[in-house]
């Protein structure tokens, strides 16, 4: 049986660089995503009631205190790579 060619999301792990895209994916969840939600949130409901300061304070102390919300931001694009990796994986299955 021929094998299915292999690409960037149905090739095997290896896991030092799967766990230097974990910790990529942490990273932009904890210092790109939240100027995201900041930026996105002043255009679409107005100005917020502080600085980017308070609002970085806030999301951090959530953070801190293992709030659900802050905690899915910072996973968010880690997790939004795998679930792209095991689609692409169960698509190639689907298409054997």
């Amino acid at each position: 049986m021929p094998r299915a060619p292999q690409n960037f999301f149905t090739r095997p792990i290896d896991r030092r660089i799967e766990l230097k895209r974990a910790l990529l994916g942490v990273a932009v969840g904890l210092f790109f995503v939240p100027l995201l939600v900041f930026s996105f949130g002043r255009l679409a409901l107005g100005p917020f009631e502080g600085s980017i300061g308070s609002f970085l304070a806030q999301f951090y102390s959530d953070l801190l205190k293992a709030a659900p919300g802050a905690i899915a931001l910072v996973l968010g694009p880690y997790a939004l790579y795998v679930l792209a990796r095991v689609t692409a994986a169960l698509a190639g299955r689907a298409g054997r």
